[in-house]
């Protein structure tokens, strides 16, 4: 394939090596600057629903090799007694959806993106290169600045630094409008013979594999767990209220002891618990939660932030041909803004998003498709609908034969 554009990638995460590998699939000749070395990758769990997992099936992802569990039901129960409070399978998910919905340690799946970008396959390798920071991003003239002071022009560059992202203010012109939420994230794994080793604990596991969650309204926790690397590690996630204590806030996690752990978990039924018991002492991270203001535009100059369409939009595009690349960047920022504000404001306002008030009026700003009703708890039938049943490379088809539009402009479905 002809090299038709040079693109950099800010950031070598998932959301970055996913932007590489669609530019690299569209032709462009394709740079990206990380600034660790990942020597000591961390992290846990990171489900794939289907929207998402069609995507990687479109680029033959491995999901074998990186010990995919599928995701067929999810079973909320109360903390304190394990009464079921909705139950629900969909092991039909893939024949609806056109995909299926998995789970992968991140780690596991990070490594899979990594070789698709830098192994064999459709277009010209990409270039990853670690221990190289940015430190600064002409946007409108698509000059990345790298720390030590050289220059890097590019035709397209794509930021893709993660939700802390250093380089926002060089995207929006103005101070970085990132808060803390003063909610915080436990995450550990633990060994899923040590779960069934447990007769009590072990019963929870059982059936289809998915989310098992359970919820305490009084102190507003929701603790999600669910299996991945081929059902061997159990993944915990509990969402609860910052606690005084839980790290600094300028770190991206840091360590918190079982003990404190189980005060926040006082609540619960004695056998969830159980789980913190099994995690080795340093094994549980906090995660603090931001958010910041819904962006009213996902492009600048010759600057977009990551998604996967850019495959679509820029294939066969000369990265020479300024023209083209804005009016291909018009139609990205139109394809992204609805459903990527949508997915932001229900995030940012938690599990139960459509019941904080001023909320669905915010979503409204940007998004015009159909929202599931009141109440609908994270992936009942309405919200997997909504949110998962989408198909981005088929939006981005459909985008490229609308007629050109002010960029901008983005209230669809």
């Amino acid at each position: 394939m002809t090299t038709t554009g040079t693109a950099g990638i800010i950031g070598a995460g998932i959301a970055g090596l996913a932007a590489a590998i669609g530019l690299r699939r569209a032709g462009w000749d394709v740079e990206v600057f990380e600034r660790s070395q990942f020597k000591n990758e961390i992290g846990a769990a990171i489900s794939v629903p289907p929207n998402a997992a069609r995507v990687l099936d479109h680029w033959g992802f491995d999901r074998e090799r990186a010990g995919a569990v599928p995701n067929q039901a999810s079973r909320f129960m109360r903390a304190a007694d394990l009464g079921v409070m909705l139950e629900t399978a969909y092991p039909d998910i893939e024949e609806r959806m056109g995909a299926g919905s998995w789970s992968f340690h991140r780690v596991d799946l990070h490594r899979g993106l990594r070789e698709l970008a830098t192994g064999e396959g459709e277009g010209r390798e990409v270039w990853v290169r670690l221990g190289c920071e940015v430190v600064g991003v002409d946007c409108e003239g698509g000059v990345v600045r790298l720390k030590g002071g050289e220059e890097v022009r590019k035709d397209l560059v794509v930021i893709a630094d993660g939700s802390h992202s250093r380089l926002i203010e060089d995207f929006t012109g103005k101070p970085s409008e990132l808060r803390r939420t003063g909610r915080s994230i436990y995450r550990w794994l633990v060994p899923m013979d040590d779960v069934v080793a447990d007769a009590d604990l072990g019963a929870q596991y059982q059936g289809p594999p998915g989310f098992v969650s359970w919820r305490d309204p009084a102190k507003d926790i929701l603790w999600v767990s669910y299996t991945c690397r081929g059902g061997q590690m159990l993944n915990n996630a509990c969402v609860h209220n910052t606690q005084a204590g839980e790290g600094d806030e300028d770190l991206w996690h840091s360590d918190v002891t079982k003990d404190k752990v189980l005060a926040m978990l006082d609540n619960f039924h004695a056998t969830p618990r159980k789980i913190v018991q099994i995690a080795s002492e340093d094994g549980i991270k906090v995660h603090h939660l931001f958010k910041r203001p819904p962006l009213t535009t996902f492009v600048r100059g010759r600057t977009a932030i990551s998604a996967a369409s850019l495959e679509v939009l820029f294939r066969g595009v000369d990265g020479a041909d300024a023209g083209l690349v804005r009016d291909r960047l018009q139609r990205f920022d139109r394809l992204r803004i609805p459903r990527c504000n949508l997915t932001m404001l229900a995030s940012n306002a938690g599990p139960l998003w459509l019941d904080v008030p001023g909320v669905e009026a915010e979503v409204r700003k940007f998004y015009a498709g159909p929202l599931p009703p009141p109440g609908s708890l994270p992936w009942g039938d309405q919200f997997r609908e909504v949110l998962f049943n989408h198909d981005e490379f088929s939006a981005a088809e459909a985008i490229l034969a609308e007629p050109p539009a002010s960029q901008g402009q983005g209230a669809g479905t």
